[in-house]
This record gives C-alpha cells, structure tokens and sequence, in this order.
C-alpha cells in the first residue's frame, strides 16, 4: 500500500509539474505579444537616397477609445524635419486629432482638431503664433490621413487631412492602390498587400518621395 500511494502521489507530481509547465509558458506568450502588436517601421527614400524613417505606432485601445500615432524623421543636408500626428477615436469616430511639424528643431506648424456639439473645431498655429480657429467641420469623420497607415481604405470616398485640416478625397486606381488628393493639390499614392500598407509615393518639388516599410516590419 505505501508502495501505491507513492506511485500516486509521483502521477499527481507528474501532473502537476506539467500544468504548471504550460500555464508559465502561456504567461511568457501573453508577456511576449506577436509581431502585429510591434511598432511598423518605413524608410523615407528621397530621390532614391534614405533621409530618415516613418514610425507608425502599435494602435492602443483605452478608456473606451482607439489611439493612433504616427511620427516621421527627416534628416537632409539643410532640413530637419520631425512629423508627428495623433488620433483618438471612439466607436468609429475621430474625437480628437493633433498634427505638428518641427523644422530645425523649431516648431513650424501644429494643427488641433477636436469634436464639439454637431461640429470639429479646427485650430492652425504657424511657429509661435497665437492658435487661430480656421474651419469647422459639421459631419462625422470616421477616417483621417494617420489611418491609412493602419488600414486600408475600403469603399472610402473622402477622407481627412489631420495637417490641413480639410477633407481630401480617395479614388482606388488598382487593385490594393489609392490616390488620395491632398487639399494642396498634390497626389499622394498609397499601395497595400493583404490589407497592410506597403508603400507610400509622393513628390517634394518635383523629387520622388517614398515610404517603404522595411521587411522586419511586414506582416506575417
């Protein structure tokens, strides 16, 4: 009898040892999130030569909101220039966007965008300038600039410029490639492969501009 109860009890330990085995190796998995949940990377290529990266954050959902940053780096012989956007969005809909673009170090340009009562109020400052209400836009927008980084934009039609400040509109030209009209007149085009984009082109007077996502950053 001693002799079973021992074995027993070594069974019982066997078990045990094992559900603790899976049960930590789940925690390391929860602890280490898949590569999807990783910052996207893009190099800027100007002309065909790199000049700084696009970091396109994780999107984070919290207190009842979906968060979007997008921040771009450019480094040339007489410019550098930092790009940062942000949105919050609840249920769909943009609450809050904020665009700004240092120079050299100095600030350039910032645009705030915030949801009132049945309207955005829309607010530009240009360097140290005081803010200036420039526009106010009445209907709903469900899908801004920063997004297209972070989804593809099926069936959209019109969508906002988080900088300007203005609707732009999008028009499919191929299979996964959208051409989307800035409010300054300049096309902008937007490549995806399975639903990721992949490549963004874009011309600074007159040179090509492109952001590639670099190949670590490609989803799997």
């Amino acid at each position: 009898m001693p002799r079973q109860d021992q074995f027993g009890e070594n069974i019982n330990l066997k078990k045990f040892v094992k559900k603790l085995i899976i049960t930590l190796a789940f925690g390391l998995v929860l602890l280490h999130p898949p590569a999807s949940s990783q910052s996207v990377v893009y190099d800027i290529l100007l002309a065909g030569r790199s000049v700084g990266e696009l970091t396109i954050t994780p999107p984070r959902s919290g207190d009842g909101a979906d968060h979007f940053r997008v921040r771009g780096a450019i480094d040339t012989f007489l410019y550098d220039v930092v790009y940062v956007s942000e949105n919050r969005f609840e249920n769909g809909v943009l609450k809050t966007s904020m665009s700004s673009q240092e120079v050299n170090g100095k600030l350039k340009e910032k645009t705030n965008t915030v949801q009132t009562t049945g309207n955005y109020r829309v607010t530009f400052a240009e360097g140290n300038s005081a803010a200036t209400e420039t526009t106010q836009i009445p209907h709903p927008i469900n899908y801004t600039v920063t997004s297209l980084y972070y989804r593809e934009p099926l069936n959209m039609k019109q969508i906002y410029s988080d900088r300007y400040g203005k609707m732009c509109s999008v028009q499919k030209v191929a299979t996964g490639a959208y051409e989307v009209m800035m409010p300054d007149g300049k096309k902008t085009l937007y490549h995806y492969s399975q639903g990721q984009c992949r490549e963004v082109k874009s011309q600074i007077a007159g040179l090509n501009l492109i952001f590639r996502i670099r190949p670590d950053s490609v989803a799997r």
